[in-house]
Formats: C-alpha cells, structure tokens, sequence
C-alpha cells in the first residue's frame, strides 16, 4: 500500500512548479538587446556604442517604430536626459540597409523609425559628446579626461516604447583606452586585453550601474571585522596620478566605521555586495549619485590631502549617495517608480527621498567621527539660520519644492529667498530631526528614529526591485512607535505655506534658537557662505566683500531703504566701503544714527539710509541646561 503524501509537501511541490512556471512565463516575456560600448576616446570626450533591437509586431508590413532616448532618469527628478549632447545617430535595418528617422512632433526623446517589410532587428549606433552642460542631474552624464572616465550608460541608449525595463535583458561589451581599468556593479563575465564582457541584466539594473575607469585605480575592503556579517563592500578609487589612489588611512577607518554603523541603523542589506566608486580628480566637476549597487562621486585630491581636509560639502557626498542605497534606491515613493524612462515621476514627497537621506547621511557622518558634534551643531544652527530667512514659504511649501525640483536646481541670484530653491534637502532633514527628538522625547528615551529605519528599511533577501510607501506608510510606522499627530505636522511641516519658519525642533532637542548680540562665527563645516557679511538678523541683507548686495529680505529695515540686489555700495558714512566700516556703524546706531551708505547709480554716486537702531543682532542656537540634550543622545554612536 502506498504511503499517502503530507500536505505540507505537496504545498511545496505546487510551490516550487509554480515558481518554475513563473520564469519560464518571464523568460518569455523577456527580449534581449546587444551592446557594445566604445570608450576609446573618452579621453578625447567622445564616447559611442552599438545596440542590436530585436523588434516586435508584425514583421510581414512596413511600420512605424518608436525610439526613446532616456528623458525621466533615476536619481534626477525631472525630464532631463542629456540629449543635447548625442552627436551621432544612424540606425540600420537587419539586411544593413539604413533606415529613415525622425524625432516625434512636440518631443525630442522620442525617435519615430520607418522600418521596412521583413525588418525583426535594428542596429543602432550612437555617438556621445562627453563633458558638456546638461539641464538635468550631472550624475546621469558622462566624462572623460586623459587619464579617468565615467561613462552612464543611459548617455548611449535608445529602447522601443513599450518595452518593460524589468523584463528586458542587456548583454554588454566594453572596449577600454589601452591600460585602463573599470569598475562597476555590472557581473564581469571576462576580461582581455582592454575589453570587458559583462553577464546578461535588467535594462532597469543597467542603467542603474554607472562604469568608472582609468589609468590609475585601487580598491579597499570597507567591512570591519565587527561588522563581518555584512555583503562584501569595497571603495574603488580612481585618480589622475596613481599616488592620489592612496586613501589616508584615517579617512578609510573613518569610511569603513560609516559602514558599520549604517549596519547597525539599518540592520540590514538590500544588496548582495556593493561599490563606491570615487573618482579623484580636478579634470572632472564634482558630483555623486546613488544607485542600487554602487555610488558615483567624484571630488577633487584637495579633499584628501588630509584627513582635516575633507569638510563640508565634499565630507558629506560618499555617507548622502550610499544612504542613499536605501532611502531612495530600494525604499522609493511609489509614484516615482516606472517600468520605462519616458514616463513622468511624481516628486511631492522628496522631502523624504532627499530629506531624509539627508539627515541620515549627516547623522551617520557624526556617528562615524567624520564629522564632531559640535560640528553637527554649527550645521543646525546654520540651517535654522537658512529656514529663518526663506520668505519663498510664505506662497509654496515644502512638498512643492519636490514636485518642481527640476526647475529649482539652479538658485536665483536676485531674490533668492523669495523663490525656492530644492529645499526639500535641508529642511526635509530638519524635519526628520525632529520627528527624531519628538519619539525619543515622548517614550523617554526608549524609541528613536533608529527604530523606524529598522521597520522602514527592513529587507529579508536581496531585492530585484524598489520597495514602494506612501506617506501613510510613513505615518503608521511613527504612529508604532510613538502616538502622535503626525498627520497634523506633515501637513504644516511640509504641506502648508508659512508666515514664518518655526524652529520648534530647537526646543524639541533640548536649545533655544534666539536672537542675540554677539555675531555668529559661520564656521568651515557650513555648505553655504555668504561670502561676504551676514545680515540677516539686523540689517536685512547679506553683501559681497566688495560691497555688492547679494540679497535681502522684504519687510527689513534694508528693504524700507529701497536696497535692491546687485546694488554696489562704495561708502559708509564719509569713508570707502569696507565691512569693517558697516559693522562700525551698526554699533552706531545704538545712539539713534542712521546708517548712510553711498552706492553706485550708473556713473554717479548717490546716498541711502538705513534707519536701525537695535545694533549687532544674530539668531543663535543656545543649550537650555534643564533639559534632556537630546542632540547628544542622538549623535552617539551605535556599538557593534
């Protein structure tokens, strides 16, 4: 008599043989493009490649087919796909027979191709013009120099419309300069003279891996032995000379802490291995993007002389991208996942996607001794500072500035604070922040931000693709962790215009943000300077050494004075401009004297006043002794 089976294993039967129907249903689906990249003049800033498209549709007529050039990029947040720079573009038919294009009436990026009877493949071939402006994110773009490249390769791609970016596979050769290296989170298959095969991936995972090569490159494990139960991690340096591949070993202790101690926030990986591509150079801009298996930065060898060196804006750009990998990259807002790169994104909640990266790419800097705290600190005070002045909230929120970041990239030079820029970056991290101190505030100490990054982030294997929220996703997990009106401060926080910035999250950490005589020193940690004095809290405006007037804000006691930017002031009272004279007079004002400048109208020289009499004034951010430093609490480092 035969033994009757057990359910359970007749459920993994049926499991495993509905698995094995699922891919072979993909495997189907799948189609398959052929690309070869000629990178053999990227030091001359040339870059081409050749694709072969299989086509589907009725090959028995001749038809129409559609092309796109990549416009809606990862990591951009707008429809700028550097078109401009494609400076070579023929397509043939399988028999090899040239074929007829045109672009589309209205849109660039797409490509309409008469493709004749019996046709079931084009072969394309594109040529790339490297190193030039583009309108959208530097990052999607490609460079050259003599001796170090970065090749995108969305920068040589076209794909039919109404192909799925998940379900279609890319097989790649590249063909490197003599002597070059390259790196990248493409699976190498092999590697010959100057020429590199890669194994078949997703067109979305292609594009989403950037290619870093060069003359001079070295490659450093980032996994301490506390952190051995991470994937495999790895900075790969390239460099115009090969001793500027030598990381201070300061700098790498501190990068492999940053590792660690995003482990330890995270507690898990979305990703198998993973590579920081840096490049080390004055030949190309500086610049970084995320992406799922890797990051693409490149600065310049001042910031690595020393380990004190490397500040500000350039200290923070590896510990933001690789942040990145998991707030944005893995964990992304549903409406700005697409199956192709020609459909618009929506990017209202930015302020999460960039805000909260932000702040954990600072955080992590901190808990990594790349940053004191109280450098941390000037960094909040400079930000508050930032927000205190943003008159542009009065008319459009904050989410706004995420749904039009792509034509906020670039800041205004008159009137700066009345147009937004992309502030969803700094004050999406000052919200965040805050949300921090309120959850430690209201369970004593006992819940953090860190627990919201475990659920938030948490990944069982290693995903294939983005992991969509919502903003009531964000709100449910606060809401586990801390019983809140988070509805309530996302809606003013984010989502509604301001008279005025509150810095309520001064309080909420355990300081005051107030107004006092003493000027603040701006220190060297600060990503924005003046360049110049700053007067914000006084005079109202902000001037260049030169004594050009870079801003102002309306209401202000310069602003009742009919300043306006760009105004060159060449005098104080009866002497030459100098900061040293202003300052003077603002102590002056104390005893009811105006202050009178002389500026320059044309080729004349007239006279204004400012009537203010408060003298020196700034905003600073003051330690209130009786309470909880949560800001301390928050920047400790987690152990092993």
């Amino acid at each position: 008599m035969k033994k009757l089976l057990q359910p359970a294993f007749l459920a993994a039967v049926a499991v495993v043989v509905f698995c094995c129907l699922v891919r072979e249903a993909h495997s189907k689906d799948e189609k398959r493009i052929q690309v070869e990249i000629d990178a053999k003049d990227l030091p001359r800033k040339l870059l081409s490649a050749r694709l072969e498209i299989p086509l589907e549709g009725n090959a028995d007529r001749e038809r129409t087919v559609a092309l796109w050039y990549p416009k809606w990029l990862p990591g951009s947040h707008g429809p700028g796909g550097p078109i401009a720079n494609v400076a070579g573009l023929r397509v043939e038919g399988s028999e090899g027979t040239i074929l007829r294009w045109k672009r589309s009436p209205g849109e660039v990026y797409r490509i309409e191709v008469t493709v004749p009877r019996g046709c079931s493949l084009l072969r394309v071939w594109v040529r790339y013009i490297t190193n030039q402006p583009t309108t959208g994110s530097m990052g999607n773009d490609s460079w050259g120099s003599s001796k170090l490249g970065v090749i995108n390769n969305n920068t040589i791609l076209l794909y039919p419309e109404g192909l799925d970016v998940e379900h279609t596979l890319i097989d790649t050769k590249l063909l490197l300069p003599h002597a070059w290296e390259a790196c990248t989170s493409l699976p190498l298959e092999s590697k010959g003279d100057s020429l590199y095969t890669y194994k078949s991936v997703s067109l979305g995972q292609w594009v989403d891996s950037p290619i870093m090569c060069g003359a001079h490159q070295r490659t450093y494990s980032l996994v301490e032995e506390v952190n051995r139960k991470s994937p495999p991690q790895r900075l790969c340096v390239f460099a115009d000379q090969e001793s500027s591949t030598e990381i201070h070993a300061d700098i790498l202790k501190k990068y492999q802490s940053m590792v660690t101690q995003t482990s330890l926030l995270m507690g898990a990986h979305p990703f198998d291995q993973f590579d920081i591509l840096l490049g080390i150079t004055d030949a190309l801009p500086p610049n970084g993007l995320e992406h799922s298996r890797s990051t693409f930065n490149i600065l310049p060898p001042s910031a690595f002389a020393s380990p004190a060196s490397l500040k500000g804006w350039n200290r923070l750009l590896v510990p933001h991208e690789y942040l990145h990998t998991w707030c944005g990259k893995y964990r992304r807002p549903a409406s700005m996942i697409t199956r192709d790169f020609h459909t618009p994104i929506g990017t209202d909640l930015l302020w999460v996607y960039e805000g909260l990266t932000q702040y954990l790419g600072e955080l992590i800097e901190a808990r990594c001794g790349l940053m004191s705290q109280d450098e941390f600190k000037h960094r909040l005070l400079v930000e508050l500072r930032n927000a205190s002045r943003q008159q542009g909230r009065q008319w459009q929120t904050l989410a706004d500035t995420g749904a039009a970041a792509h034509i906020l990239r670039n800041s205004s030079s008159n009137w700066p604070t009345l147009r937004r820029s992309q502030d969803f970056y700094m004050e999406g991290m000052l919200f965040w922040l805050e949300a921090d101190a309120l959850i430690r505030n209201g369970t004593q100490g006992r819940k953090s931000l860190d627990d919201f990054c475990k659920v938030f982030f948490q990944v069982a294997t290693h995903p294939e693709h983005p992991k969509p929220y919502s903003r009531e996703e964000l709100v449910d997990i606060l809401n586990s962790l801390f019983r809140y009106d988070w509805n309530g401060l996302i809606s003013r926080r984010i989502e509604s215009t301001q008279d005025e910035f509150e810095a309520a999250v001064a309080e909420t950490l355990g300081y005051q943000f107030v107004m006092q005589k003493e000027p603040m020193v701006v220190p060297s940690v600060t990503f924005r300077s003046t360049n110049g004095v700053d007067l914000y809290d006084s005079l109202g405006l902000a001037i260049a050494n030169d004594g050009t007037v870079r801003n102002l804000l309306l209401g202000s006691p310069a602003d009742r004075a009919k300043i306006q930017p760009s105004m060159k002031i060449v005098g104080v009272g009866d002497y030459a401009w100098s900061v040293h004279r202003l300052h003077e007079a603002i102590r002056n004002g104390l005893d009811g004297s105006p202050i009178s400048l002389k500026y320059l109208d044309g080729d004349m020289i007239r006279t204004i006043q400012i009537h203010y009499y408060d003298g020196p004034r700034m905003l600073n951010l003051i330690r209130t002794e009786t309470q909880t430093d949560r800001l301390a609490d928050i920047l400790k480092p987690l152990d092993p």
